[in-house]
């Protein structure tokens, strides 16, 4: 297991739970901005996909699991509640049987999170390739980022 995701949620229609989750977003870019193993995802002012409220995702690595996992413990704003996650081929387990949860759990799309998962079971993707897309889609590169399968691809421990 290489990659994980926060997904950190606020109410979309209280415009002080707005601010409060873009204050959040900055504070997490401020706090992790040294290390390149945390990257910050947009802000989505909206209830999207599997997703039940606005959120932001963050995309971190095994090695700052621990300290930036912690971090949220104490530093999460209240109004906030957060889904952190492995990222596997099964977006199911994901989300559900592998998650935990700061603050207030919340429902999940369960049935639109079993379609990715057939869709990707069909197209035979290997994890590391959605690991990789993952990636890409966040603006990751081997050029901009020290991540855990850039430096294997690399040679390197």
């Amino acid at each position: 297991m290489w990659l994980f995701h926060s997904h950190t949620y606020f109410d979309h229609a209280a415009p002080e739970r707005v601010a409060e989750a873009r204050a959040f977003m900055e504070l997490i870019l401020r706090t992790f901005r040294a290390t390149p193993h945390v990257a910050v995802s947009s802000f989505i002012p909206a209830p999207a996909g599997p997703h039940p409220r606005g959120s932001f995702e963050v995309l971190f690595t095994r090695e700052m699991f621990a300290d930036y996992v912690s971090w949220l413990m104490f530093s999460r704003p209240e109004g906030l509640d957060i889904l952190i996650h492995p990222l596997t081929r099964s977006q199911t387990l994901d989300h559900t049987a592998r998650a935990l949860w700061l603050g207030t759990p919340l429902a999940i799309d369960r049935a639109m999170l079993e379609a990715v998962d057939a869709k990707l079971l069909a197209s035979g993707r290997t994890e590391e390739s959605i690991i990789d897309g993952t990636k890409r889609h966040l603006g990751v590169t081997q050029e901009n980022a020290d991540w855990p399968s850039a430096r294997n691809k690399q040679g390197a421990a």
